[in-house]
Protein backbone atom coordinates (compact mmCIF):
# COMPACT_ATOMS: atom_id res chain seq x y z
CA UNK A 1 0.00 0.00 0.00
CA UNK A 2 1.21 3.36 -0.73
CA UNK A 3 1.98 5.66 1.50
CA UNK A 4 0.79 8.78 0.39
CA UNK A 5 -2.67 10.01 -0.25
CA UNK A 6 -4.14 10.68 -3.72
CA UNK A 7 -8.11 10.26 -4.56
CA UNK A 8 -9.89 11.30 -7.65
CA UNK A 9 -13.66 11.77 -6.94
CA UNK A 10 -16.81 13.01 -8.87
CA UNK A 11 -19.22 14.70 -6.78
CA UNK A 12 -22.52 13.69 -6.05
CA UNK A 13 -23.98 15.64 -9.23
CA UNK A 14 -20.83 13.96 -10.95
CA UNK A 15 -20.34 16.91 -12.69
CA UNK A 16 -17.04 18.03 -10.57
CA UNK A 17 -13.67 16.47 -10.14
CA UNK A 18 -12.45 16.27 -6.38
CA UNK A 19 -8.66 15.73 -6.22
CA UNK A 20 -7.50 14.60 -2.91
CA UNK A 21 -4.03 14.15 -1.51
CA UNK A 22 -1.06 14.92 0.91
CA UNK A 23 2.15 16.67 0.48
CA UNK A 24 3.76 12.83 -1.07
CA UNK A 25 0.07 12.23 -3.29
CA UNK A 26 0.35 15.35 -4.91
CA UNK A 27 4.45 15.18 -5.26
CA UNK A 28 3.60 11.74 -7.14
CA UNK A 29 0.72 13.35 -9.46
CA UNK A 30 3.10 16.19 -10.49
CA UNK A 31 5.89 14.13 -11.61
CA UNK A 32 3.59 11.93 -13.27
CA UNK A 33 2.72 14.99 -15.23
CA UNK A 34 5.83 16.22 -16.02
CA UNK A 35 6.86 12.78 -16.99
CA UNK A 36 3.94 12.75 -19.93
CA UNK A 37 5.08 16.24 -20.52
CA UNK A 38 8.58 15.71 -21.36
CA UNK A 39 7.21 12.44 -23.65
CA UNK A 40 4.61 15.46 -25.53
CA UNK A 41 8.18 17.66 -25.58
CA UNK A 42 9.70 15.39 -27.62
CA UNK A 43 6.48 14.49 -30.00
CA UNK A 44 5.56 11.60 -28.11
CA UNK A 45 1.88 10.65 -27.48
CA UNK A 46 2.51 8.31 -23.66
CA UNK A 47 -0.46 7.65 -21.16
CA UNK A 48 -0.13 6.72 -17.42
CA UNK A 49 -2.93 5.27 -15.35
CA UNK A 50 -3.29 6.19 -11.97
CA UNK A 51 -5.73 3.31 -9.80
CA UNK A 52 -6.87 2.87 -6.41
CA UNK A 53 -4.98 -0.17 -4.23
CA UNK A 54 -8.17 -1.97 -5.07
CA UNK A 55 -7.41 -1.78 -8.75
CA UNK A 56 -3.58 -1.62 -8.26
CA UNK A 57 -1.82 1.92 -7.21
CA UNK A 58 -3.19 4.64 -5.78
CA UNK A 59 -4.99 4.73 -2.34
CA UNK A 60 -8.96 3.68 -1.77
CA UNK A 61 -9.48 6.48 1.10
CA UNK A 62 -12.84 8.08 0.39
CA UNK A 63 -12.26 11.48 1.49
CA UNK A 64 -15.48 13.21 0.57
CA UNK A 65 -18.60 10.89 1.58
CA UNK A 66 -20.82 12.82 -0.76
CA UNK A 67 -18.72 11.83 -4.00
CA UNK A 68 -17.98 8.69 -5.80
CA UNK A 69 -14.50 7.07 -5.52
CA UNK A 70 -13.02 6.87 -9.11
CA UNK A 71 -11.16 3.23 -9.43
CA UNK A 72 -8.86 4.90 -12.42
CA UNK A 73 -8.09 7.97 -13.91
CA UNK A 74 -5.55 8.04 -16.91
CA UNK A 75 -3.85 11.06 -17.80
CA UNK A 76 -2.70 11.29 -21.22
CA UNK A 77 0.20 13.61 -22.88
CA UNK A 78 -0.24 14.73 -26.46
CA UNK A 79 2.02 16.74 -28.51
CA UNK A 80 0.42 19.00 -29.92
CA UNK A 81 -2.80 20.78 -28.35
CA UNK A 82 -5.16 19.58 -30.75
CA UNK A 83 -4.72 15.82 -28.99
CA UNK A 84 -6.10 12.99 -30.89
CA UNK A 85 -7.72 14.93 -33.47
CA UNK A 86 -4.24 15.99 -35.13
CA UNK A 87 -3.65 11.95 -35.66
CA UNK A 88 -2.47 11.04 -38.57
Amino acid sequence: MPDYLLTFELSKDRDELFIHGNAAGLRYLARVASRLAEHADGGRREHDHLMTEEWSCATDDNSCPAASLLNQVTIRGWPTRGGAHDLP
